[in-house]
């Protein structure tokens, strides 16, 4: 009897001590959580390692949003992905003979190892909290709840489509938003590497700082236009929209330290267009300097209603107009005397193009006058009219003049500079060894 007792107590420390492995504690904390297809185990720390408060304050799920594994923007590479490790299920206890006092005493470890068996097989079902969608490297992880938030910021792409369309086009631009990343992130690791090596790691740190006080100057503007008085308020405005700060104002640091690299990096690739560019381009596209008639004018109404007599109303239009022949700014008459909606839209007519002008008893008259000019007391029904016309485009093919030769200049510009920057991409993405794990949120 005393032998089967110190038998079952020996079972239970070391049935205890598996469940402890498999569970992955303190202790026995290097036998990591099993993974499933495109995801990482959550990787252990002891409470003396350095990185444990950092990394635990990243992985709280639902109080910090950026818990989707979004690494600490103080350092590249982000984060380092653990290696996956296999788990196997406990062996059976022991079948190797032992003396029992009585039939009905089973050996003392034998229900807990039982568990142990049930615990391991709950394990291998579980989901990580954090869903990588991309490893970049051996050391950077970009995850699901990054692209989804860059998603969200192109909410109006996709918000006024149906169903199956709204699921297509969301699908469709996430992505796209993953490629982005997983572009922005082989700039900032080549930019990381390079500086390395040249030994000058402090000039990344400097164009962190100046990244991350560019980052918070847009937040503030992004604040102030949605007209947040508060930091909560404007947290529970990215809620409404599912997006969080931490994750906004990663991804516009990192932006912008990869397009300051990126611009750096082409700016001795990219040719400047010569004037045989421009000229060919403009012959060879000429259906895109072709215009329409369009004008931009003012407005200034007075109505009858308002007045003791129609001609007391003409009587002041004459005076107004006079005012504006002597070089009195149009928009302030207007602003001063307009009793219709111009005064309520700084001045400015309604219509630009042929037809579209309202009323339609000033259409002609439109037309009719040249930038600068100031027309006649106009009389309808309703009361009188001033127009004044600041700008005018004529029908036809605009001239070979400076201003179509910058734009042009400009055009190819981009289009060089796009040709290089995905020729670049393409030299980082066969050497910085990306995994796309899946495309598909």
């Amino acid at each position: 009897m005393r032998k089967a007792v110190v038998v079952g107590r020996v079972g239970g420390w070391l049935t205890f001590a598996l469940i402890g492995m498999l569970a992955g504690c303190k202790w026995c904390h290097k036998v990591p959580l099993p993974t499933i297809r495109g995801q990482m185990p959550e990787p252990r720390h002891t409470q003396d390692d350095p990185g444990h408060t950092a990394y635990r304050s990243s992985l709280s799920a639902e109080q910090n949003p950026t818990s989707s594994g979004v690494p600490p923007s103080d350092g590249l590479p982000i984060v380092t992905a653990p290696s996956p490790a296999v788990t196997t299920r406990p062996s059976a206890p022991s079948t190797s003979p032992v003396e029992h006092s009585t039939d009905s005493v089973q050996p003392a470890g034998w229900q807990t190892t039982t568990a142990a068996i049930r615990l391991n097989d709950l394990l291998q079902q579980a989901v990580p909290r954090i869903k990588i969608v991309a490893l970049v490297g051996s050391q950077t992880v970009i995850t699901d709840q990054e692209v989804r938030e860059a998603v969200y910021q192109r909410l109006g792409e996709y918000r006024h489509l149906p169903g199956p369309l709204r699921v297509a086009k969301q699908n469709e631009l996430y992505a796209a938003e993953l490629r982005r990343i997983i572009e922005r992130e082989l700039l900032l690791a080549d930019m990381h590497n390079r500086l390395k090596k040249a030994g000058k790691l402090s000039v990344l740190e400097e164009i962190r700082e100046h990244a991350e006080k560019t980052a918070d100057r847009a937040l503030y503007q992004i604040r102030k236009g949605y007209g947040a008085e508060t930091e909560e308020d404007f947290l529970s405005i990215l809620r409404a929209q599912g997006l969080t700060l931490q994750v906004v104002r990663r991804q516009l640091v990192r932006q912008i330290m990869a397009d300051e690299y990126a611009r750096t990096l082409l700016k001795d690739r990219v040719r400047t267009p010569a004037f045989t560019d421009i000229r060919a381009y403009y012959e060879s596209h000429s259906e895109e300097f072709r215009t329409e008639d369009a004008v931009k004018w003012q407005h200034l109404f007075l109505s009858f209603a308002r007045f003791p007599s129609q001609s007391a109303a003409c009587q002041l239009a004459e005076q107004i107009r006079q005012q504006a022949l002597q070089g009195a700014d149009f928009a302030a008459l207007v602003k001063q005397h307009d009793q219709g909606l111009a005064a309520g839209n700084g001045g400015w007519g309604i219509g630009h193009k042929r037809g579209e002008i309202q009323p339609p008893d000033l259409e002609n008259v439109v037309w009719s006058l040249r930038p600068g000019d100031v027309s006649e007391v106009i009389t309808t029904a309703a009361g009188c009219h001033l127009v004044k016309v600041v700008e005018r485009k004529y029908a036809g093919l605009r001239p070979f003049d400076t201003q179509v030769q910058d734009e042009i200049r400009d055009k190819l510009l981009r289009r060089y500079r796009e040709s290089e920057y995905h020729r670049l991409i393409a030299e980082l993405w066969r050497t910085g060894g990306v995994q796309v794990v899946t495309t598909q949120p």
